[in-house]
């Protein structure tokens, strides 16, 4: 009986594994807006469903900095990776008052 149990266990664990889940939490950014002020550039951020507003070059949007705020365009760092979030042309929109 113990034999059996011990050689199940030792075919099961490699299958476990190399199964290939992953549990790493992926982030979701979406740039929503670009802003030049006399007191500097501003980046409207979204990340991973909360709203950062306004949040000025050098600031943090979670465990992201910005780095480069440019008009429809913002570069963002962690520690492991530097992204580039693009305003698409069909995700502006005006408001007319």
């Amino acid at each position: 009986m113990k034999k059996s149990l011990i050689i199940f266990l030792l075919l099961l664990l490699p299958c476990t594994a190399f199964a290939g889940i992953s549990t790493k939490d992926k982030d979701t950014l979406k740039l929503l807006g670009t802003s030049f002020a006399y007191n500097g550039k501003y980046a409207w951020i979204e990340l991973n469903g909360k709203n950062y507003g306004w949040t000025k070059k050098g600031g943090n949007v979670g465990k992201y900095k910005i780095l480069i705020v440019e008009m429809g365009k913002v570069i963002v760092e962690t520690r492991s990776k530097t992204l580039v979030l693009l305003m698409l042309e069909q995700t502006q929109f005006e408001i007319k008052l």
